[in-house]
């Protein structure tokens, strides 16, 4: 779309938030098929033409863009109805990190408040300082205030001002509320445009990658630090970062040229505490810095990023580990992760609660991953850090489904001669997308097993095959004949998958104590090696009609490829294939062996508790893992289930601690 039509149609879209909710830029450019930087192009090219007709574009953080009319239009500071909680109580600690201590009547009064509502939201705002290394003081008579160390108190500065949208191109340009914002105010003497093109230049010199919200952060980062600096708060205490590897002097030598840049403005950045604050802040903001052992660098994140993808693939019903560019994202990802979590910064992810409400057992599957990678390096993650480990989880299994669309698996027998049979099946494939030919036969070669997992068979001569169904064609497909066979396919398609679907979706959702009967339950099996304990578990799921009869083999090959991380807590393995390996319906199995078995010669690889199940896709077995996480996490309940003396008592154990878990 040209710009001048775009900006047609976006005045339209204006013009409807006068009756309407706000719309937010990232909605915009979704809509017009453009960056959220073009939207903003767009919005100062409307601002004439909308003044002329008696309106003003209003934008806030975190509420959109609006039209507002011209008399309506107030020039007073945000009103506090604008405000979520959130942001009410970030502005509350902005003023007691001020320069004086301030009274409770006098910010009730600026954010337009009661003084109810603010004693109220001092409750959570101490919790929050505290939480950060602050201490929050009042004193009768002199007011509230709160302080700490520089370093606490720059940390929550940036942690508040990273959070707002900012474009440091135009800095210059924002008007109406955005002018307004907490930031703006905060760095209104600061030569903000300034810094920024010198850091946005450095990093390009130096190709440096970066995130526009990382680069965001690091500049409201050396904003803080440079007003903090200029008001006479220096970091005393030089505390250097020990990196885990060679990350370190090339992190280093950027934070150098940040300091010998920024120090026109305050000298005090060529402190070597100020400059160790910097290499701090570029870790926190996941600033990522090229160096020359970068290869050999990426091959031990792209290791780590590997054992993070198994780990986390045994509770994902699928395999991950083919997936370069899960890999190559985890790879840039966790080599600085690792870094922070060694140093122990706390990342900032304001798509956290998000993150974690849309995507809650992505969530805790990538938690259990990197609680156990972390435990390997003898380092902790941070939820924040979790968050991004999960988005690049998420995109995994979104690539995934749009890559797996299912095919109807058929059998071509033509007796014409290879040619004849290539040319058909190619006109097939071409004709008929959604069939996947899995064998080309002629009659007399044709044997039984070559049938097997097939239910429709194309061919241009005559075949009885009772169990299946058969479509006669001729040689030379005509356009007639493949509109008839179409509708043919079509009804056989829909039988094979979205009517049997509907069947199987119905137990989407469904908990472990729905899914495991009785007869989905054995105890006391013998097995001589792993093996034969996954085919023990695998042959429940089969009896019941959830698998078909490969899907079983298809689990002792999936064991194969994930080794030890299938036992995925002492005593206790989880083995599964994928959805397409034979999933008819959401099912779940347990075997209790009569001794653990090994499932790799690293120590503890073993188990005696076989929880084996099988998914048709990548969401119906939510439910099903958060009730298998909470069994697997509590030893009393491994415990009972080794001691049980039947299926019912297994079920009673098991519904105990997964309603304890929902309560």
């Amino acid at each position: 779309m040209e710009g001048n039509e775009r900006r047609r149609q976006l005045a339209k879209v204006l013009h409807a938030t006068l009756s309407a909710a706000p719309v937010t830029a990232e909605r915009l450019a979704k809509m017009f098929s453009v960056s959220v930087r073009t939207v903003r192009y767009d919005l100062d090219a409307l601002a004439e033409e909308m003044r002329s007709e008696g309106l003003c574009i209003r934008t806030q953080a975190r509420r959109g863009i609006w039209l507002e009319r011209v008399e309506s239009v107030q020039e007073t500071v945000t009103p506090a109805s604008a405000l979520d909680q959130k942001e009410r109580r970030d502005r509350i600690i902005l003023a007691l990190l001020g320069s004086a201590p301030c009274s409770i009547d006098g910010i009730a009064e600026e954010l337009a408040i009661s003084r109810n509502t603010l004693i109220s939201d001092l409750k959570d705002v101490q919790a929050t300082l505290e939480q950060r290394g602050l201490i929050y003081v009042s004193k009768r008579g002199a007011g509230i205030s709160a302080t700490g160390g520089e370093q606490e108190i720059r940390d929550m500065l940036i942690h508040i001002f990273a959070k707002e949208e900012h474009d440091f191109r135009h800095f210059d340009r924002a008007d109406g509320a955005e002018a307004d914002s907490p930031f703006r105010r905060y760095a209104e003497a600061l030569p903000m445009a300034e810094i920024a093109a010198f850091f946005l230049d450095l990093l390009r010199r130096h190709g440096v990658l970066g995130s526009d919200l990382s680069i965001n952060r690091m500049i409201c980062a050396l904003a803080v630090q440079l007003r903090r600096l200029r008001e006479g708060h220096a970091i005393t205490e030089e505390r250097p970062v020990d990196f885990l590897s060679n990350e370190g002097e090339a992190t280093e030598g950027l934070a150098a040229k940040i300091a010998s840049g920024m120090a026109d403005y305050a000298p005090e950045f060529l402190r070597p505490a100020e400059v160790q604050h910097i290499v701090k802040e570029l870790l926190h903001s996941r600033i990522y810095v090229s160096h020359e052992g970068m290869e050999r660098s990426q091959e031990t994140a792209l290791a780590l990023a590997r054992e993070f993808v198994e780990y986390a693939q045994v509770w994902l019903g699928d395999t991950y580990a083919d997936d370069e560019e899960l890999l190559r994202n985890l790879a840039v990802h966790l080599r600085p992760a690792l870094e922070r979590a060694h140093v122990g910064i706390v990342l900032t992810n304001p798509l956290l609660g998000r993150i974690r409400e849309q995507y809650r057992s992505i969530f805790l599957i990538a938690a259990r991953a990197a609680e156990q990678l972390g435990a390997r390096m003898n380092l902790h993650f941070s939820e924040d850090e979790i968050g991004y480990l999960t988005l690049y989880l998420g995109a995994a299994i979104e690539r995934k489904k749009r890559r797996r669309t299912r095919k109807l698996p058929v059998v071509l027998i033509c007796g014409n001669g290879v040619g004849t049979a290539t040319l058909l099946a190619h006109t097939i494939r071409n004709r008929l997308p959604n069939l996947h030919i899995v064998r080309i036969l002629s009659y007399y070669n044709m044997r039984a097993e070559d049938l097997e997992g097939v239910d429709v068979v194309i061919s241009t001569v005559p075949v009885e095959l009772p169990d299946k169904a058969v479509l006669r064609i001729s040689p030379i497909l005509t356009d007639a004949e493949i509109e008839v066979i179409e509708g043919q396919l079509q009804y056989l398609y829909d039988s094979r998958f979205i009517m049997t679907e509907n069947a199987v979706h119905e137990p989407r959702g469904m908990c472990l104590t729905e899914l495991l009967t009785e007869e989905m339950i054995a105890l006391d099996m013998a097995a001589e090696d792993w093996t034969a304990a996954v085919r023990s578990a695998g042959l429940l799921l089969c009896a019941a009609g959830a698998v078909e009869d490969r899907y079983v083999e298809r689990m002792v090959a999936s064991v194969r490829e994930l080794g030890a991380y299938i036992v995925v807590c002492p005593g206790v393995a989880m083995p599964h294939a994928r959805p397409s390996d034979g999933v008819r319906r959401l099912a779940t199995s347990f075997v209790r062996l009569t001794h653990p078995v090994p499932f790799a010669e690293r120590d503890g690889a073993e188990a005696d508790l076989i929880f084996a199940f099988a998914t048709p896709d990548e969401k119906a077995h939510e439910e099903l893992l958060l009730d298998l996480w909470a069994v697997f996490s509590d030893a009393e309940t491994l415990g009972e289930l080794r001691d049980c003396t039947g299926a019912a008592e297994v079920r009673t154990v098991i519904e105990r601690c997964t309603a304890a878990r929902k309560e």
